[in-house]
Protein backbone atom coordinates (compact mmCIF):
# COMPACT_ATOMS: atom_id res chain seq x y z
CA UNK A 1 0.00 0.00 0.00
CA UNK A 2 1.28 3.72 -1.01
CA UNK A 3 1.98 5.65 1.83
CA UNK A 4 -0.44 8.74 2.21
CA UNK A 5 0.90 12.18 0.98
CA UNK A 6 -0.19 14.95 3.09
CA UNK A 7 -0.29 18.70 2.34
CA UNK A 8 1.24 20.82 5.16
CA UNK A 9 0.18 24.32 4.31
CA UNK A 10 2.87 27.42 3.84
CA UNK A 11 1.87 30.04 6.09
CA UNK A 12 3.39 32.09 9.12
CA UNK A 13 2.20 30.95 12.08
CA UNK A 14 3.71 29.43 15.77
CA UNK A 15 5.07 26.05 15.49
CA UNK A 16 2.48 25.29 17.98
CA UNK A 17 -0.20 25.14 15.39
CA UNK A 18 -0.40 21.91 12.93
CA UNK A 19 -2.25 21.63 10.06
CA UNK A 20 -2.60 19.32 7.07
CA UNK A 21 -4.75 18.24 3.98
CA UNK A 22 -5.12 14.48 3.14
CA UNK A 23 -4.60 13.65 -0.33
CA UNK A 24 -6.36 10.65 -2.46
CA UNK A 25 -3.35 8.64 -2.03
CA UNK A 26 -2.30 6.14 -0.01
CA UNK A 27 -5.24 4.67 1.56
CA UNK A 28 -7.29 1.10 0.86
CA UNK A 29 -10.67 2.53 -0.46
CA UNK A 30 -11.83 1.30 -4.33
CA UNK A 31 -12.79 3.32 -6.78
CA UNK A 32 -14.61 5.50 -7.25
CA UNK A 33 -13.24 6.15 -3.74
CA UNK A 34 -9.65 5.36 -4.29
CA UNK A 35 -8.17 5.20 -2.37
CA UNK A 36 -7.63 7.57 0.42
CA UNK A 37 -11.03 8.88 1.33
CA UNK A 38 -11.97 10.48 4.36
CA UNK A 39 -15.80 10.50 4.36
CA UNK A 40 -18.57 8.58 6.28
CA UNK A 41 -21.31 9.38 4.14
CA UNK A 42 -20.49 8.87 0.07
CA UNK A 43 -20.53 5.18 -0.49
CA UNK A 44 -17.48 3.84 0.50
CA UNK A 45 -17.90 0.15 2.78
CA UNK A 46 -17.00 1.40 6.31
CA UNK A 47 -14.19 -1.03 6.90
CA UNK A 48 -11.91 0.86 3.94
CA UNK A 49 -13.22 3.82 6.09
CA UNK A 50 -11.82 2.90 9.13
CA UNK A 51 -8.81 1.85 8.00
CA UNK A 52 -7.69 4.87 6.05
CA UNK A 53 -8.72 6.97 9.18
CA UNK A 54 -6.74 4.96 11.54
CA UNK A 55 -3.64 4.78 8.82
CA UNK A 56 -4.32 9.05 9.42
CA UNK A 57 -3.86 8.82 13.15
CA UNK A 58 -0.84 6.92 12.99
CA UNK A 59 0.85 9.74 11.14
CA UNK A 60 -0.30 12.00 13.57
CA UNK A 61 0.65 12.04 17.18
CA UNK A 62 -0.53 9.50 19.13
CA UNK A 63 -2.89 11.59 21.52
CA UNK A 64 -4.87 13.67 18.60
CA UNK A 65 -8.55 13.76 19.35
CA UNK A 66 -10.21 14.22 16.05
CA UNK A 67 -13.64 16.59 15.46
CA UNK A 68 -15.58 15.23 12.41
CA UNK A 69 -19.01 16.93 11.13
CA UNK A 70 -21.93 16.28 9.58
CA UNK A 71 -21.83 19.48 7.01
CA UNK A 72 -24.57 21.08 5.16
CA UNK A 73 -23.12 24.60 3.10
CA UNK A 74 -24.54 25.89 6.20
CA UNK A 75 -23.01 28.62 8.54
CA UNK A 76 -23.14 26.88 12.35
CA UNK A 77 -19.66 27.18 13.92
CA UNK A 78 -19.46 25.43 17.23
CA UNK A 79 -16.57 26.19 19.25
CA UNK A 80 -15.44 23.01 21.06
CA UNK A 81 -13.52 21.92 24.20
CA UNK A 82 -13.72 18.35 24.21
CA UNK A 83 -14.23 16.69 20.77
CA UNK A 84 -18.26 14.79 20.37
CA UNK A 85 -19.92 12.74 17.80
CA UNK A 86 -20.43 14.01 14.32
CA UNK A 87 -21.66 17.62 15.09
CA UNK A 88 -24.02 19.19 12.50
CA UNK A 89 -22.16 22.71 11.50
CA UNK A 90 -19.65 24.31 8.67
CA UNK A 91 -17.24 25.82 11.50
CA UNK A 92 -14.82 24.84 14.16
CA UNK A 93 -13.01 26.81 16.98
CA UNK A 94 -10.80 25.85 19.94
CA UNK A 95 -8.29 26.92 21.93
CA UNK A 96 -8.20 23.95 23.32
CA UNK A 97 -4.39 21.69 22.33
CA UNK A 98 -4.83 18.32 20.75
CA UNK A 99 -8.11 18.52 19.42
CA UNK A 100 -7.92 18.19 15.61
CA UNK A 101 -10.69 20.37 13.91
CA UNK A 102 -11.38 18.88 10.70
CA UNK A 103 -13.72 19.74 7.42
CA UNK A 104 -14.20 17.41 4.19
CA UNK A 105 -13.98 18.64 0.80
CA UNK A 106 -14.18 17.61 -2.73
CA UNK A 107 -14.46 20.70 -4.68
CA UNK A 108 -15.37 23.59 -1.61
CA UNK A 109 -12.60 25.65 -0.55
CA UNK A 110 -11.30 24.38 3.31
CA UNK A 111 -10.22 27.86 4.97
CA UNK A 112 -7.47 27.86 8.14
CA UNK A 113 -7.66 30.03 10.35
CA UNK A 114 -4.93 30.38 13.35
CA UNK A 115 -4.62 33.50 15.35
CA UNK A 116 -0.26 34.88 15.76
CA UNK A 117 -0.48 33.91 19.57
CA UNK A 118 -0.85 30.37 18.49
CA UNK A 119 -3.44 29.26 20.81
CA UNK A 120 -6.52 29.57 19.01
CA UNK A 121 -7.73 28.04 15.14
CA UNK A 122 -10.76 27.56 13.61
CA UNK A 123 -11.33 25.92 10.38
CA UNK A 124 -14.26 26.91 7.95
CA UNK A 125 -16.25 24.38 5.15
CA UNK A 126 -16.58 27.35 2.43
CA UNK A 127 -17.95 26.04 -0.81
CA UNK A 128 -19.99 29.20 -2.56
CA UNK A 129 -22.97 28.39 -0.82
CA UNK A 130 -21.48 28.52 2.57
CA UNK A 131 -19.58 31.78 1.49
CA UNK A 132 -22.59 33.29 0.22
CA UNK A 133 -24.54 32.38 3.53
CA UNK A 134 -21.59 33.93 5.64
CA UNK A 135 -19.81 31.17 7.02
CA UNK A 136 -16.60 32.84 7.08
CA UNK A 137 -17.77 35.76 8.70
CA UNK A 138 -19.80 33.77 11.40
CA UNK A 139 -16.25 32.01 11.56
CA UNK A 140 -14.36 34.62 12.77
CA UNK A 141 -17.15 36.71 14.82
CA UNK A 142 -17.12 34.08 17.12
CA UNK A 143 -12.99 33.49 17.74
CA UNK A 144 -11.73 35.11 20.34
CA UNK A 145 -8.68 37.04 18.55
CA UNK A 146 -9.38 40.06 16.69
CA UNK A 147 -9.26 39.89 12.56
CA UNK A 148 -6.30 41.62 12.40
CA UNK A 149 -4.49 39.04 14.90
CA UNK A 150 -5.55 36.38 12.19
CA UNK A 151 -3.63 34.27 9.63
CA UNK A 152 -5.47 32.19 7.10
CA UNK A 153 -4.59 29.81 4.26
CA UNK A 154 -6.79 28.76 2.15
CA UNK A 155 -6.89 24.44 0.80
CA UNK A 156 -7.42 22.81 -1.88
CA UNK A 157 -10.36 23.53 -3.90
CA UNK A 158 -11.68 23.74 -7.68
CA UNK A 159 -9.56 26.69 -9.64
CA UNK A 160 -11.60 28.93 -11.54
CA UNK A 161 -10.20 27.62 -14.61
CA UNK A 162 -13.46 25.01 -14.30
CA UNK A 163 -15.58 26.34 -11.76
CA UNK A 164 -18.62 27.42 -14.23
CA UNK A 165 -21.98 29.21 -12.25
CA UNK A 166 -25.27 30.71 -13.40
CA UNK A 167 -25.74 34.23 -13.83
CA UNK A 168 -28.08 33.87 -10.69
CA UNK A 169 -25.55 32.60 -8.26
CA UNK A 170 -23.21 35.65 -9.38
CA UNK A 171 -26.21 38.01 -8.63
CA UNK A 172 -26.73 36.45 -5.20
CA UNK A 173 -23.03 37.01 -4.34
CA UNK A 174 -22.98 41.47 -5.58
CA UNK A 175 -26.82 41.78 -4.19
CA UNK A 176 -25.26 39.93 -0.61
CA UNK A 177 -21.99 41.90 -0.77
CA UNK A 178 -22.22 44.50 -3.38
CA UNK A 179 -19.78 46.63 -0.91
CA UNK A 180 -17.11 44.42 -1.07
CA UNK A 181 -13.97 45.70 -3.13
CA UNK A 182 -12.65 43.51 -6.07
CA UNK A 183 -16.11 41.03 -5.73
CA UNK A 184 -17.75 41.91 -9.49
CA UNK A 185 -13.75 40.66 -10.88
CA UNK A 186 -14.23 37.41 -8.87
CA UNK A 187 -16.69 35.85 -11.53
CA UNK A 188 -15.43 36.01 -15.39
CA UNK A 189 -18.11 36.03 -18.58
CA UNK A 190 -17.25 32.90 -20.39
CA UNK A 191 -18.49 32.60 -24.08
CA UNK A 192 -21.78 30.86 -22.60
CA UNK A 193 -24.57 33.16 -22.29
CA UNK A 194 -25.29 33.64 -18.78
CA UNK A 195 -22.19 31.39 -17.57
CA UNK A 196 -19.38 32.80 -15.32
CA UNK A 197 -16.10 31.15 -14.26
CA UNK A 198 -16.33 31.78 -10.17
CA UNK A 199 -12.65 32.03 -8.59
CA UNK A 200 -13.53 30.79 -4.84
CA UNK A 201 -10.22 31.46 -3.84
CA UNK A 202 -10.47 35.63 -4.76
CA UNK A 203 -13.92 35.52 -3.12
CA UNK A 204 -12.61 34.08 -0.18
CA UNK A 205 -9.46 36.44 -0.04
CA UNK A 206 -12.13 39.23 -0.92
CA UNK A 207 -13.85 38.79 2.32
CA UNK A 208 -11.75 38.02 4.87
CA UNK A 209 -9.22 41.28 3.94
CA UNK A 210 -12.96 43.52 4.82
CA UNK A 211 -13.44 41.52 7.56
CA UNK A 212 -9.76 42.70 8.86
CA UNK A 213 -7.54 39.30 7.92
CA UNK A 214 -4.59 40.96 5.99
CA UNK A 215 -2.31 37.66 5.90
CA UNK A 216 -4.05 35.08 3.84
CA UNK A 217 -2.12 32.82 2.01
CA UNK A 218 -2.72 29.27 -0.15
CA UNK A 219 -4.75 29.56 -2.77
CA UNK A 220 -2.80 27.65 -5.43
CA UNK A 221 -4.24 24.55 -5.98
CA UNK A 222 -7.65 22.96 -8.40
CA UNK A 223 -9.03 19.83 -7.21
CA UNK A 224 -10.59 19.14 -10.91
CA UNK A 225 -7.21 19.63 -12.87
CA UNK A 226 -5.22 17.24 -10.32
CA UNK A 227 -6.79 13.91 -10.48
CA UNK A 228 -3.77 12.47 -8.98
CA UNK A 229 -3.93 14.06 -5.85
CA UNK A 230 -7.12 15.45 -5.66
CA UNK A 231 -11.20 13.87 -5.72
CA UNK A 232 -13.69 16.16 -7.29
CA UNK A 233 -17.17 16.14 -6.92
CA UNK A 234 -17.46 18.34 -10.12
CA UNK A 235 -15.00 16.22 -11.98
CA UNK A 236 -15.85 12.51 -10.90
CA UNK A 237 -19.85 13.04 -9.73
CA UNK A 238 -19.95 9.58 -7.19
CA UNK A 239 -16.63 10.21 -5.26
CA UNK A 240 -14.27 10.64 -1.72
CA UNK A 241 -13.50 13.01 0.02
CA UNK A 242 -10.33 14.75 1.41
CA UNK A 243 -9.99 15.76 4.92
CA UNK A 244 -8.59 19.39 5.97
CA UNK A 245 -7.76 19.11 9.70
CA UNK A 246 -5.37 21.96 12.17
CA UNK A 247 -4.91 21.33 15.98
CA UNK A 248 -3.03 23.30 18.38
CA UNK A 249 0.22 20.43 19.23
CA UNK A 250 -0.35 19.65 23.34
CA UNK A 251 2.69 20.26 25.17
CA UNK A 252 4.83 17.59 25.26
CA UNK A 253 4.89 15.81 29.03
Amino acid sequence: MQTPELIRPDWDVPDCIEAWVTTRTGGCSNPPYASFNMATHVGDSSESLRSNRLQLQAILPTALRFQWLRQVHGTDVVQIQCPEEQITADGLITRVPGIACCVLTADCLPVFLANKQGDEIAIAHAGWRGMLAGILEKTIMQMSSSPDALVAWLGPAIGSCHFEVGEEVREQFLNAHGSLDKLSSCFVQTENPGKYLADLYAIARCKLNHLGVAAVSGGDFCTHCDQDRFFSYRRDGTTGRMASLIYIAAPIQ
